[in-house]
């Protein structure tokens, strides 16, 4: 296995934003400028929405931290049973509060106070150091994100969006040729991935307040046909296919049991015609995403005196079609290349 040295965009943001808060601690003559640089580090993220959340958990906890730490430090520092009763107080009220993602700065943050304060140094000037230290850590992290090469959150999208076409688009080919038999799966996850990068997408922080927010929105509405495409790629397993999934390796499985049940109580011509609706359906849909619609396509369940209907593709998907065949549909998502 091939091991390869990647030196991403957020690790050199990191690094410029560490280089600046360390000189910046140096400039104001800060005594830990460890604790600030800490806080750059766990502030940068991929996004600045994100890098501002972070801040702003690592914030709410350095307070809740630094209250505790100054209280408990004042009244003996070094002192294991304090500690662990102030451990107790901190996560209690981050709890109360419900800053759960607080909790293991605010704990860090209590047991920097109460182990590292010195002999007469003073408890409660120590903690307001720490917060400040905070503070600007989170300051540097977020303007450094934002200013610094943001990040391309419209490229990520259209580079996810044209993943999900390209994959949907293949996997529909060979799932109609072949009549079943093809593992999608994987498309699931694409999907899931559009979806993050979208919500990403629309909760970015912009000062400008410029986004293009018709690109979000066709993008959804293209996020539902992949979903309603993947679902009636789904029942043609679920129809042709007695273990589509590879779960008869684990045992008797409950897919298995309603796979019999319904072959059970359908016949094979009603099978077909539940067959005939789902390829009707992935074909509209494809048509819908302005993609290639396959003009091979392979009826299994048809019996073999009964010839197989045209597909959409030969009869341009005007036609009234086959009992439980799905008519053929417009477009009605306008191209994504168009943007305004």
């Amino acid at each position: 296995m091939t091991m390869r040295l990647t030196i991403g965009m957020r690790n050199i943001k990191t690094a410029i934003a560490v280089f600046l808060c360390v000189l910046i601690s140096f400039a104001l003559k800060l005594e830990y400028p460890f604790y600030a640089a800490i806080a750059t580090v766990i502030a940068m993220e991929s996004s600045i929405t994100s890098s501002y959340t972070a801040g702003k958990n690592r914030t709410m906890g350095t307070l809740v931290g630094a209250a505790f730490g100054g209280l408990f430090a004042f009244i003996q520092p070094h002192n294991a049973y304090l500690a662990a009763l102030g451990i107790v107080c901190v996560i209690a009220v981050c709890n109360l509060l419900k800053w759960n993602k607080s909790v293991s700065i605010a704990c860090i943050v209590f047991l920097a106070i109460m182990l590292n304060l010195r002999p007469g140094e003073p408890a409660f000037a120590y903690a307001l150091h720490r917060v400040l230290d905070t503070l600007l850590g989170i300051g540097v992290a977020v303007l450094v994100n934002y200013f610094v090469l943001p990040p391309k959150h419209d490229r990520n999208l259209e580079r996810a969006r044209l993943k999900v076409r390209r994959h949907l688009s293949c996997l529909a080919r060979q799932l109609l040729r072949e009549g079943g038999g093809i593992h999608i799966s994987p498309l699931k996850k694409d999907l899931a991935a559009l979806q993050a990068v979208c919500d990403t997408y629309k909760e970015e922080f912009d000062l400008g307040n410029n986004k293009n927010h018709d690109l979000v929105s066709r993008i959804e509405q293209e996020l539902d046909v992949y979903r309603n495409t993947y679902s009636h790629m789904r029942m043609i397993r679920l129809l042709t296919d007695p273990d589509p999934e590879g779960f008869a390796s684990l045992g008797t499985s409950l897919l298995q049991a309603s796979n019999q049940k319904a072959e059970s109580a359908l016949s094979t011509e009603s099978q077909a015609i539940i067959y005939r609706y789902h390829v009707a359906c992935i074909l509209g849909e494809l048509q819908t995403l302005g993609l290639v619609v396959p003009i091979e396509i392979a009826y299994p369940l048809e019996t073999a005196s009964r010839p197989a209907p045209p597909s959409m593709a030969q009869t341009g998907g005007s036609g009234s079609g086959s009992p439980g065949e799905a008519p053929a549909r417009k477009s009605r998502l306008a191209p994504l290349s168009a943007r305004p």
